[in-house]
């Protein structure tokens, strides 16, 4: 063989093998099922664990080759059969196709849902699944619970929760612009609602026709602490409000009072409220280890501290605060308001307890949280009877960001397992380097 000829065949290889490393389906100890469903939007769930929707026709799932391996697959979706199969094996860094084919359910009793927003042509989702923009009308809707959002630019996003009975015919409004309402709801219940400043009721209650703009809410029981948060009703829409009250003698808590009084309060970066005049302002159900609380009240420094809570702890925190400039003297810099941003929560079904990087935030889906810090965090969703659902968002700042999942009936979560690829082109590289060295030596 000719060096020129040699040459050829070398470089012919190293076209091989790098066309062999793009179109490697995932690196080792990875492998891949791509699920196919002749119909879109289908929920896809490995042994019970969400793992998106077919889109296109097809989902790709990334599976661990080295940890528990999942057994089988089912593909629901309202208003078809659910179907299901055993997973077959799938070796190190290969892939494997499996095709289903839903066939809609006659025999159960469906029901249609109209949507219609205000203003008209407003994008409207259906328990997190885009169908399209109103007027739009979605049939074959089995009997159970469904959180319609209708979203719009420019416009804040309206949420209704709908609960179909059977084969019926049901229409909704939803309504971006003008006045809105607020659905209180209390842990304990019978707990009376201030709204900017004025009593209009006990929980649970609805109160319609606010108007837009910032509102002070507290919330008070005797023998419990009192609740306090500012929402913003810049649109129109129903908003879910849902107090967690702390009794006055907690367990594994942080118990937090200032001079002044009225220092907002942050754990973990997180705003939980703005200290008292009389008493000390609870945070219940924390998580054991630690934990960095900081006060900032207008014309005084920032006050940090970092507390380590074992299980079963109160720890008090009393805050002097100093007059200042109100800039941080702590090694820390405190958030700012204008590095913070909204996430907007919703599960089907609804009501489940929201965490936030470990920490519960004291309220239940559907729900908008303001005030978290621009960044990653971990969402933690639980509601009793369903497996826990958990996901990573960005929180842009001045932005909302939106988080919808499915809740799969069940107990404890299987975790969606989480492994570095092994990095394949160390060898690869090893190999391509030979052959290079011996194409030199043939020349």
């Amino acid at each position: 063989m000719t060096g020129r000829a040699h040459r050829r065949l070398c470089a012919g290889i190293l076209i091989l093998l790098a066309g062999a490393l793009l179109l490697c389906p995932a690196a080792a100890g990875l492998a891949q099922y791509r699920i196919h469903t002749n119909i879109d939007y289908a929920p896809v769930y490995f042994d019970s664990v969400y793992q998106g929707q077919t889109s296109g026709g097809v989902l790709t799932v990334t599976v661990s080759t080295t940890g528990p391996r999942y057994s089988t697959v089912e593909i629901r979706k309202a208003g078809y059969y659910t179907v299901s199969q055993n997973l077959p094996y799938v070796s190190d860094g290969s892939s494997t196709d499996l095709y289903f084919t839903l066939t809609a359910d006659s025999g159960t009793t469906t029901g249609t849902l109209a949507v219609q927003t205000s203003p008209t042509g407003a994008s409207v989702y259906i328990n997190g699944i885009y169908q399209g923009t109103a007027p739009v009308t979605v049939t074959r809707l089995r009997p159970g619970t469904y959180t319609v959002i209708a979203e719009m630019p420019g416009a804040e996003s309206a949420t209704q929760i709908v609960t179909m009975t059977g084969s019926e015919y049901r229409t909704v409004t939803l309504n971006l612009g003008g006045s809105g309402e607020i659905i209180f709801t209390s842990e304990p219940s019978g707990a009376y609602i201030s709204l900017d400043g004025t009593i209009i009721g006990t929980t649970p209650h609805t109160e319609t026709d606010i108007d837009p703009g910032e509102h002070q809410i507290v919330i008070t029981k005797n023998g419990y602490y009192n609740w306090r948060e500012t929402i913003d009703m810049t649109g129109s829409g129903t908003r879910y409000i849902y107090a967690v009250l702390s009794s006055v003698v907690p367990e594994n808590a942080i118990l937090i009072r200032s001079v002044p009084a009225g220092a907002a309060i942050y754990l973990n970066g997180i705003y939980q409220g703005e200290t008292m005049e009389n008493g000390y302002f609870p945070i219940t159900d924390l998580r054991t280890g630690q934990h960095t609380i900081l006060l900032r009240l207008s014309g005084y420094d920032d006050y940090q501290e970092t507390i380590s809570l074992s299980e079963g702890q109160t720890i008090t925190v009393s805050a002097d605060m100093e007059e200042g400039t109100g800039s941080a003297i702590f090694t820390t810099t405190p958030t700012s308001s204008a590095a913070t941003g909204k996430l907007a929560v919703s599960t089907s079904p609804p009501g489940a307890r929201i965490s936030i990087d470990g920490s519960l935030s004291g309220r239940m889906t559907p729900a908008t949280i303001s005030a978290i810090p621009a960044g990653t965090h971990t969402i933690r969703l639980q509601l009793d009877g369903y497996a826990p659902a958990e996901a990573t968002v960005t929180i842009t700042a001045g932005q909302t960001a939106s988080l919808s999942l499915p809740l799969a009936p069940g107990g404890a979560a299987t975790p969606v397992p989480t492994t570095t690829p092994a990095p394949l082109f160390i060898p690869a590289a090893g190999i391509i380097a030979l052959l290079f060295m011996h194409s030199r030596r043939a020349r």
